[in-house]
Order: structure tokens, then sequence, then C-alpha cells
């Protein structure tokens, strides 16, 4: 059996984020602290939506750092998981009937798709992937597939 998992490149991790977070509160904050001073008081309204927007790009960022595909070929199928923090969907396909396609995205600057299908229907993977790394899960995966015999 082999596996491959993909998964987005999330380089900042939680307690990153939350400091960053504290640091651009207390840097917007202190300027509307400031500015109060001055009067402009109204700065402080602003201030708020600005970090509660950061807030929620923040999170949703880290949220999405959890998503996952587990591709596992064994010597008879192929078995595709994928979810965030956990298995949502889950495809299965026979190893061997199994076409692994590399297509180019639909416009020109589209990015390519990965594409596991069996008579059509299938599955995309690697979306969270560079068109580098998708081109060399794809050759992999079709030499995984293809392979006589799995060690």
């Amino acid at each position: 059996m082999r596996r491959l998992v993909i998964a987005p490149n999330g380089s900042l991790t939680v307690a990153q984020a939350q400091w960053f977070f504290l640091g651009m509160c207390a840097v917007s904050f202190g300027i509307a602290g400031f500015m109060t001073v001055f009067g402009l008081w109204l700065i402080w309204p602003f201030a708020g939506l600005e970090m509660a927007a950061l807030g929620t790009g923040l999170f949703l960022s880290m949220r999405d750092n959890g998503y996952r595909e587990v591709i596992s070929v064994y010597e008879d199928r192929i078995e595709v998981e994928a979810g965030l923090d956990e298995p949502q969907r889950r495809w299965e396909f026979p190893r061997l009937l199994t076409q692994v396609r590399l297509s180019p995205g639909v416009y020109r600057n589209s990015p390519s798709r990965l594409l596991l299908t069996r008579h059509g229907r299938g599955c995309e993977l690697g979306r969270c992937l560079t068109e580098d790394e998708r081109a060399e899960v794809a050759e992999r995966l079709k030499a995984w597939v293809t392979a006589p015999e799995l060690s």
C-alpha cells in the first residue's frame, strides 16, 4: 500500500496568528487612541471594523489549514478521503481501471486540474498545490496506478 497526503502550505501556526492579531490590534487601537487626543474620536469604529476583518480573515485561513486529501493506493483499489480536520468525502476506484489526468484549466491563466477518473466520473485533487507540485503528484500517481506490483 502507498499513501499520499495533500495539504495546504500552512506556514502560520495558531499561536503565531494570535500574536500577529494581538500586535495589529495594539498598533491599530494605539493609533486610534493617539488620534482621539486630537479630537478625532470617529476613528474608533473604523479601527474596530478593520480588526474584525483581519480577525475573520485569519480565522478562515487557519481553519482552511486543516484541509487534507489522503490518497491510498492498494493492490486492487484506490481510496481518496478529503475533508477539513476529518474525512468528509470519500471515493473509491479500482486501481487498474482508473485514469490519472492533468488537464489544462478552463481559461488561459486558470490552474490545471488533477483528476482521478473512471468512466468519466471521479474527483479533483490538489487544488491547494502549485502547478509544479500538481504535475509531480500526477506523475507519482500515474506510476503508482500502472505499477505491476505495489510494495
